[in-house]
């Protein structure tokens, strides 16, 4: 397993915080699996398969021919990861946190529809300025898509860092 970060727009690897980094390190330390984190700059567009071909070359210099990759996708991260899960079959589990789904609501409802993978965890608190759509969606949920919210959480996990960093861990693994 291959766990593949991609930070929210404008986001580095670093996260407030470091909030990326710890999520890899308690990610790597707990589960032994290794870690990447993409950064979202402004006007790269969906940069999702570049890093999905770093992590290919990077199984490949290792001799691992069989992974799966878990994928974690931060708010425009998110909706990157779902626009890209339909081409890209190696990712097996997605956790998107706080993906503002207002982005184009048929493409949305679409690729979560679509999406061919293990398992689709949505993560959204009630503070989050996209939780009335959130809601609207989680008509779709099924045993493959699954929608969670949480009281009294914003768009950024203000207060909740450490909440935030064990995101992956309680719902991938």
């Amino acid at each position: 397993i291959v766990v593949y970060i991609k930070a929210g727009l404008t986001g580095s690897i670093y996260g407030y915080e470091n909030k990326y980094l710890k999520m890899a390190k308690n990610l790597n330390e707990k589960f032994g699996v290794s870690v990447f984190v993409a950064s979202n700059p402004e006007g790269t567009g969906n940069s999702i398969g570049h890093g999905l071909q770093i992590i290919k070359n990077y199984c490949k210099e290792r001799q691992v021919k069989q992974f799966n990759v878990y994928f974690v996708g931060v708010s425009n991260g998110g909706v990157q990861g779902l626009f890209a899960f339909e081409k890209n079959p190696l990712i097996n589990k997605a956790l998107l946190i706080g993906a503002p789904l207002n982005y184009n609501p048929d493409l949305i409802k679409k690729a979560l529809i679509n999406f061919n993978g293990e398992k689709l965890h949505l993560i959204c608190g009630d503070k989050d300025p996209g939780f009335g759509l959130f809601k609207l969606y989680s008509e779709l949920e099924n045993e493959k898509i699954i929608f969670t919210a949480f009281l009294n959480v914003d768009h950024v996990f203000s207060g909740n860092t450490e909440l935030f960093i064990k995101l992956p861990e309680k719902y991938l693994f």
